[in-house]
């Protein structure tokens, strides 16, 4: 992907909940600086890792394209982000540096 804003290569992988694949709505974004995959993007479900697969940061990029908001996260920051169901807004909850 030739704009690619994140600090990772857009070969990265990434998890994104089977919901997202099949069509679903992106609310919740993790930032997860200690995970094999550091991006993972879900629905507003719950879900276990069995709900999950991996493609690549490139590919979640085209999906939703509204990530790239989110691309300036510090690497080793361990952070959350929820998206208003009405506002569209990201929002974010910290966990740590």
């Amino acid at each position: 992907m030739e704009d690619n804003p994140f600090e990772e290569s857009p070969d990265t992988l990434v998890s994104v909940c089977l919901h997202l694949m099949g069509g679903s709505s992106l609310h919740w974004v993790h930032h997860l600086p200690e995970e094999s995959c550091v991006w993972n993007f879900m629905c507003i479900d719950e879900h276990q890792r069995s709900d999950m697969v991996e493609i690549t940061l490139a590919r979640a990029s085209q999906l939703f394209p509204e990530i790239k908001e989110l691309a300036e996260v510090p690497q080793s920051m361990d952070v959350s982000f929820k998206k208003g169901k009405t506002s569209g807004k990201w929002y974010d909850f910290h966990r740590g540096n």
